[in-house]
């Protein structure tokens, strides 16, 4: 946890920036200039907290025995999922609100007129946090060993930030069939929703973020952030229920 919070931090003010604070040289608008190149830097690297980490929690206590133990005591299936789950979630939440927000207190220090963006960014980031934890734990139901858990959410941390490149699918499919099909490519990756749907909510304009969010301003215009903004709600209620769903059924040996 120590870790990832480093981790983020740097993302967001790295080792050259710190050195222009240090010399009194950052710009005091720093995090509103460059919000966009943060998030875009950034959020693809969210998920490699909540998505190892969340893949362990269930088949792990089922190799190991803990499992069963627990469920023999007065405790129902949906207490013990949901505690795992809001477990978890405050664990690395607050990891994220760290990482981030002392990357904030850094660059604003007194300033707390610039909070709100981050507050924003924050918040669409404990999003992102929260839909991959829903993720893993439902990979983490559905796995017979630990090990095949955790290679599924590093697969699907990889197929969501390297295998399928939004920004290239989204020209190619629109060459060949139309902006509307490679609308699907961007809502079926939360990791790109995410991405655009802070400067969506922040009202800078999505037609300036590259190809992807030209494609969002062109077929919903000042509609966009709505259309991010619900797409991304279905993502995180659909797996956080479907875990919970799973585990109320299924054979826990």
């Amino acid at each position: 946890m120590i870790s990832f919070t480093i981790v983020f931090l740097l993302l967001a003010i790295n080792i050259p920036v710190l050195v222009l604070l240090i010399g009194g040289y950052l710009p005091p608008n720093y995090l509103s200039v460059f919000l966009t190149n943060l998030v875009a830097v950034s959020f693809p690297f969210l998920p490699l907290l909540a998505l190892p980490m969340g893949a362990g929690v269930i088949v792990d206590e089922r190799e190991s025995g803990t499992l069963e133990y627990m469920m023999s005591n007065p405790i129902s299936r949906f207490e013990f999922i949901l505690g795992r789950l809001l477990g978890m979630a405050v664990a690395t939440s607050s990891v994220v609100l760290l990482g981030y927000g002392l990357a904030a207190v850094v660059a604003y220090n007194a300033d707390l007129a610039g909070y709100g963006e981050v507050a924003i960014t924050l918040a669409v980031g404990l999003a992102l946090n929260a839909t991959m934890l829903g993720i893993a734990m439902t990979v983490s139901t559905l796995s017979k060993r630990k090990a095949t858990a955790l290679g599924t959410a590093i697969f699907i941390w990889f197929l969501f930030t390297a295998i399928s490149n939004v920004e290239y699918l989204s020209i190619v499919s629109t060459l060949i069939s139309g902006p509307w099909v490679a609308l699907v490519f961007v809502l079926l990756n939360p990791i790109q929703i995410a991405i655009l749907l802070v400067p969506g909510l922040t009202g800078i304009d999505l037609s300036q973020q590259g190809s992807v969010g030209f494609l969002m301003a062109h077929l919903f215009h000042a509609s966009a952030w709505v259309v991010l903004s619900v797409a991304f709600a279905i993502w995180l209620i659909f797996f956080l229920a479907l875990t919970v769903l799973i585990f109320t059924r299924q054979d826990l040996a």
